[in-house]
């Protein structure tokens, strides 16, 4: 068996390299068929050594001492289990800030990063804006907006305890103030719960049906909460609801954004139109792929 998994290494006094070290996890991500196994074991090495990924090619030779191997066989034996990369690092990246992630949230995603992207966009125009993050997880889209829009008066709200202590931990620690609320969209009363009206709500709510879970990968399947991935029987429902609280939360002209399943993007089109709303769109991410669909509030006729 492999050194960094032992404890016991054939070199006198335990010194392996990191270069060593390095090789061998690669080879054992790839043997477990874990995607992209270089990059994997180069991220965990980099945290258990506190390097840069330069810094870990640049001393090849340097030797790692038994308390940062042991650590780092931890984080492989996790990543070797499918445990996704950012739970075994307890943290992502997600446009400049580092937030914490675990068991509770989804892993934010690059297409949610560049739906945040759109939604700053389109607030340029509008001066000290008020959002409501429906589904927030991990507190990504809110805590984004909030730091790139200061002047934000920002809420997120989620059903999940668990996932709101995280966003609130994120909050804290990156010093930004955003209102969390403990509410399930799908319910009646869910307007209750947060104080409109708002200039936008934002939201990627779960869109996966029920029998895409054998196509997903195992890192997905085995360890996201099934509660933020599936949508149940009917893949819109969490879109019906938002189109239902949004003419009472909306300002009159105000702005739906949602992340949607590539699938049925043309279908979340087709019922904000059929609900009454104006300028609804759909767009495509980076990727090609339909992603974000965009509808507005109208604003009431004039009598005169």
């Amino acid at each position: 068996m492999l050194a960094i998994m032992t404890g016991n290494d054939p070199v006198e006094n335990g010194t392996i390299t990191q270069s060593e070290l390095l090789q061998q996890a690669i080879q054992r991500l790839e043997a477990a068929g874990v995607p992209d196994a270089r990059r994997n074991a180069e991220w965990m090495l980099c945290e258990v050594l506190g390097c840069s990924r330069a810094q870990l090619y640049a001393y090849p030779e340097r030797p790692v001492d038994a308390a940062r191997r042991a650590r780092f066989a931890e984080l492989l034996a996790r990543r070797l289990r499918r445990e996704p990369l950012q739970y075994v690092l307890g943290y992502v990246e997600f446009l400049g800030l580092r937030l914490e992630v675990g068991p509770g949230v989804l892993v934010p995603r690059p297409e949610t990063e560049w739906l945040t992207e759109r939604v700053l966009q389109e607030l340029q125009s509008t001066p000290g804006p008020r959002v409501l993050d429906v589904g927030t997880g991990s507190g990504c889209i809110a805590l984004a907006i909030k730091h790139h829009r200061s002047d934000a008066d920002v809420w997120a709200c989620d059903i999940s305890p668990e996932a709101l202590s995280i966003a609130r931990r994120n909050a804290e620690r990156l010093g930004l103030q955003v209102h969390w609320v403990e509410a399930d969209v799908l319910a009646d009363s869910f307007p209750e719960n947060v104080p409109g009206p708002f200039d936008l709500i934002v939201s990627n709510p779960p869109y996966l049906a029920l029998h895409e879970a054998d196509e997903l990968p195992p890192e997905v399947r085995d360890y996201e909460p099934p509660v933020a991935l599936y949508a149940g029987e009917d893949p819109l429902r969490f879109y019906r609801a938002l189109a239902r609280h949004g003419h009472v939360l909306l300002k009159p002209g105000g702005r739906l954004a949602c992340e949607v399943h590539a699938h049925y993007g043309t279908d979340v089109v087709a019922l904000f139109e059929a609900c009454g709303y104006e300028a609804v769109r759909l767009e495509c991410d980076l990727a090609g792929n339909p992603r974000l669909v965009w509808a507005r509030r109208p604003a009431p006729v004039s009598s005169s």
